[in-house]
């Protein structure tokens, strides 16, 4: 069989109610239609724009643009091969030169909630402002934004997917 006896007419109708002459079929994503009917599609199709609800257009538009973004991606800390889901100061001392009276030093204690493979929670004790931004900085894993949501006070938590597949929700300020 040669190309030519495989092609098969296909009809067109417009939006209208007249009926286009037949439509001949080159290959599986092209037709061949004459200029006459083309730009009576384009005239057809601008009109249906101009007379249509812009906000749904826009709100259409958007939907389809959404469907090919990927999820948002944010860093969340790891330490002792665990997922820091949080923490606290429990203790912050400035220490001051009895003689001038500046700052010579700092005390400082913080408090990590770790997560644990098998969803324990464990809490860890860490002493000093450098150890502490050592974990919160050094080891971190990417984790993908499920969804997210914003209380009345403007607190912003997140629902996010762990590498190993858990969903977990986290408070903003917890992540990285």
């Amino acid at each position: 069989m040669t190309e030519k006896q495989n092609i098969k007419p296909v009809e067109v109708k417009s939006v209208s109610s007249t009926v286009s002459p037949p439509v001949e079929v080159i290959a599986d994503d092209t037709i061949k239609i004459s200029r006459d009917e083309w730009s009576k599609v384009q005239e057809q199709l601008a009109m249906l724009r101009d007379v249509a609800d812009k906000g749904r257009i826009f709100n259409y538009e958007s939907q389809k643009a959404a469907m090919g973004k990927k999820a948002k991606r944010i860093k969340l800390s790891v330490f002792d091969g665990k997922y820091v889901i949080g923490w606290a100061t429990l203790k912050d001392v400035l220490i001051k030169s009895p003689t001038t009276g500046l700052v010579v030093s700092e005390e400082q204690q913080y408090e990590l909630l770790l997560l644990a493979p098998d969803d324990s929670i464990s809490k860890v004790k860490i002493d000093s402002y450098s150890r502490f931004t050592d974990v919160r900085y050094g080891e971190r894993v990417e984790v993908d934004v499920v969804s997210q949501s914003e209380d009345y006070e403007g607190k912003i938590t997140f629902n996010v997917k762990l590498p190993d597949g858990r969903e977990i929700k986290l408070g903003g300020q917890f992540l990285n």
